[in-house]
């Protein structure tokens, strides 16, 4: 193609080509305008949602540990209060059938908190839930074994035992750390 045909072809091409903005009228210029404003408003809703759906499972995620945290704490608070059932004793054999095995029932209890703690917990959350077992265990245990000693209780009367409260300072110091400890872990997620 010779030069003065290609330049009269190319006139010819700026010619027809009234380019892209020239053909627009406003009805096209508002119809774009607002497919790209649907495009934004469904993006900014996606992003919402989805940090809604994220917010929502982090906290439901947080209420199911603050419940495996009490229930761990609850298992030992239930130990704790062994000796005081045993002192409640009737000197059946039914009642000593039934305390050994709600002991046995709590202290296994105990040992599956460990391991769920274990597995779901911190290091700083088992650690002092080792803490509170063995405090619970040492100040209980001696209560328990002194309170099988007790007169067995044959009148109804005699059910509200009357004594001072068995000692636990250590168990409660323990317990306190480990509250602490658990509600710092609660907030830090």
């Amino acid at each position: 193609m010779s030069p003065a045909l290609f330049a009269a072809a190319a006139g010819k091409a700026q010619q027809s080509d009234p380019g892209f903005w020239e053909g627009l009228t406003a009805g096209d210029v508002a119809t774009f305008t607002g497919a790209i404003a649907t495009i934004i408003v469904g993006i900014v809703a996606a992003f919402v949602a989805v940090r809604a759906y994220k917010t929502q499972q982090r906290e439901t995620r947080r209420q199911e540990k603050a419940k495996l945290y009490a229930e761990a704490v609850r298992a030992v608070e239930d130990y704790m209060e062994a000796p005081y059932r045993i002192m409640r004793k009737d000197g059946s054999a039914e009642a000593r059938r039934e305390i050994t095995q709600h002991i046995s029932d709590v202290k296994s209890r105990i040992s599956y908190y460990t391991g769920l703690l274990a597995i779901h917990g911190t290091t700083d959350v088992c650690a002092a839930y080792a803490t509170f077992v063995t405090a619970a265990q040492r100040e209980a245990g001696q209560q328990m074994t002194a309170a099988w000693d007790v007169k067995p209780v044959k009148k109804d009367k005699d059910v509200p035992l009357r004594t001072a409260p068995l000692p636990r300072a250590a168990t409660d110091a323990a317990r306190t750390s480990l509250v602490t400890i658990l509600k710092a872990d609660l907030e830090s997620k």
